[in-house]
């Protein structure tokens, strides 16, 4: 085992540190093997991807749920990143190929490898617990590296930013399984320069705890009998100039690991050497220097986020409405508002003073809103629903088929989606929310269709209480600055999707508008169980609108009468 003298003080900045070196070529002229050594390397740092407790590894709420390995609530798995600058070229013919991390509780001399784990037993028989429950009960844990399979990170050329020699985000840190390694060696020359992966190395890890220069030994209390010595080998070896950078990260994963130590401060010390096999100072090249860390008990901060939604049901969306003038606007009638809000609720009709909000009149406006063999008509409402649910959301409805006062009911089109068919009798509902997904949380995702079929040559067969309005008013939204706001974004479904026998109410119901290619849904035991018509399992739900499109035909033989129904929708939200 290597004890530090001269070369571990030789980090010391300053005059001191002039002084010992003059020291060193005064009394040693002969020992030109060690000049290297003491160069020590520069620009050294840890960074610790958890400085908590090795026994403080659970969330806040108790459990590792969040608390994952690699995470900074995670002192039992922890990884580490040490980074500096080397002094020495690498010597002609002899490339960097070995280096030595050795964590201990003093900067130099005697290394103890830090802990707070209380011996039991007596002098000369002491017994150092493990880093287990009770000793976690106690706040107690040792340092600990643990190497059950350590392999070399292989995913740097995808998952990694060259620029700041880390991954490129969360979700790219190397898997937890250890499927995708947990240390990697990174080089390059300048400050701007990318970071460089150096490979081939094997990552190996012992005890190495001394007292006096002799091996320290759990039972006299100088050794705490767990690994705090890991040492890279690279059998090819990595050539660097002088001042050239370095960093070496060690990943937290499930099965491999750095315990940290249950309180106070610990050091390592870091030596590279020039042979893979024989680590002695005759082939160092840069060391004797150290890099300090400390431990601390995280901070936690409790609190609570009640549960909320927002679900609106109307006929209006009063992001089709113009606001400009305020008072006496189209936006003011409606809902009483005079700007428009980044979530504004669905308004129950053009008029809110009206007093039959929410009715939808379905059929030939010219035969007072009555159906005919010969053409399908169609109305449309909509939803719009906020949640903070982090598992997301169900919308259901719930309701019968049109019916007149003496208990004939036009046929429900059933739970299995079909086309509208003129003639036959049927009635069904749909979204009208287009086709297409979502991505990366932005863009377009079930966008709210605002087309109608109304055109006095072709045929006017949609009917709607926003019959005057034509889409979006993207300049009154403007005006009220709605589309600066980060959290606006135009009518959609996503991240909720529609169900399959729901997915289809965008495009064409009347052959006078082209060819038919939508289809339609309902379920006649929706009244007793609530059928699901979009759902969405794994996020929280933010400002989602859903357009309904009901459709109805009738056959010859369809009694006569005054037809109603009543539809009613249910947001469940998912914790």
């Amino acid at each position: 085992m290597k004890t530090y003298t001269l070369k571990s003080v030789a980090k010391r900045g300053g005059l001191l540190g002039a002084a010992f070196a003059l020291v060193a070529a005064t009394f040693l002229p002969v020992a030109s093997t060690y000049a290297d050594a003491l160069n020590p390397l520069t620009e050294r740092s840890l960074t610790l991807s958890s400085s908590s407790p090795g026994w403080s590894h659970k969330d806040g709420s108790g459990n590792d749920t969040y608390a994952q390995p690699n995470s900074g609530a995670n002192g039992l798995k922890t990884g580490n990143t040490f980074q500096f600058r080397v002094s020495s070229a690498s010597p002609s013919g002899s490339e960097l190929k070995a280096m030595t991390f050795q964590y201990c509780t003093t900067s130099a001399g005697n290394c103890m490898g830090p802990g707070n784990i209380t011996p039991t037993g007596s002098a000369g028989a002491y017994v150092r617990g493990d880093n287990d429950a009770t000793a976690f009960a106690a706040k107690e844990s040792d340092l600990e590296i643990v190497t059950a399979t350590p392999t070399e990170v292989s995913t740097f050329s995808t998952k990694f930013n060259a620029t700041t020699g880390v991954p490129s985000s969360n979700a790219n840190m190397p898997n937890r399984d250890n499927s995708e390694g947990n240390y990697i060696v990174l080089h390059k020359t300048n400050v701007g320069d990318p970071w460089v992966q150096s490979t081939g190395w094997t990552m190996s890890a012992s005890e190495n705890q001394t007292k006096d220069g002799i091996a320290g030994t759990e039972a006299d209390g100088t050794s705490t009998g767990k690994s705090n010595f890991i040492t890279l080998k690279n059998t090819a070896g990595q050539t660097l100039a002088a001042n050239d950078y370095v960093k070496v990260i060690f990943f937290g994963t499930n099965t491999n690991y750095i315990t940290n130590p249950g309180s106070s401060w610990f050091f390592v010390k870091i030596n590279t050497y020039k042979s893979d096999t024989t680590l002695t100072d005759a082939n160092l090249i840069d060391g004797g220097v150290t890099v300090a860390n400390v431990m601390n008990q995280s901070i936690e901060i409790q609190t609570k986020v009640l549960e909320t939604m927002d679900f609106s049901v109307g006929t209006v969306d009063p992001n089709t409405l113009d606001s400009t003038g305020g008072v006496g606007s189209e936006l003011d009638i409606a809902t009483g508002r005079t700007v428009h809000a980044t979530c504004d609720p669905i308004a129950m009709g053009m008029d809110k003073t009206t007093t039959t909000p929410n009715v939808l009149k379905l059929g030939n406006a010219d035969g007072e809103f009555s159906l005919e063999t010969m053409h399908t008509y169609s109305t449309h409402s909509y939803w719009r629903l906020s949640s903070n649910s982090s598992a997301g959301a169900t919308v259901y409805y719930s309701g019968v088929t049109l019916k007149n006062t003496v208990g004939d009911e036009i046929e429900a089109i059933g739970p299995t989606k079909s086309a509208p068919t003129p003639g036959a009798e049927q009635f069904g509902l749909a979204l009208d929310n287009g086709t297409g997904t979502i991505t990366g949380g932005v863009g377009s995702g079930f966008e709210v269709s605002y087309d109608k079929e109304r055109d006095n040559v072709k045929g006017v067969f949609q009917n709607g209480a926003d019959n005057a309005v034509a889409g979006l008013h993207t300049a009154s939204l403007t005006a009220n600055n709605v589309l600066s706001n980060a959290s606006w974004h135009a009518p959609r479904l996503a991240p909720l999707a529609p169900k399959a026998d729901y997915a289809n109410g965008t495009g064409i119901v009347n052959s006078e508008y082209g060819t038919v290619n939508t289809e339609f849904a309902f379920d006649p035991e929706s009244n007793l169980i609530p059928t699901p018509i979009a759902s969405e399992d794994a996020q929280v739900v933010d400002c989602v609108t859903g357009k309904v499109r009901y459709i109805a035909n009738i056959a010859a033989t369809t009694p006569a009468g005054i037809y109603t129904t009543k539809i009613n929708y249910i947001a469940a939200p998912q914790y």
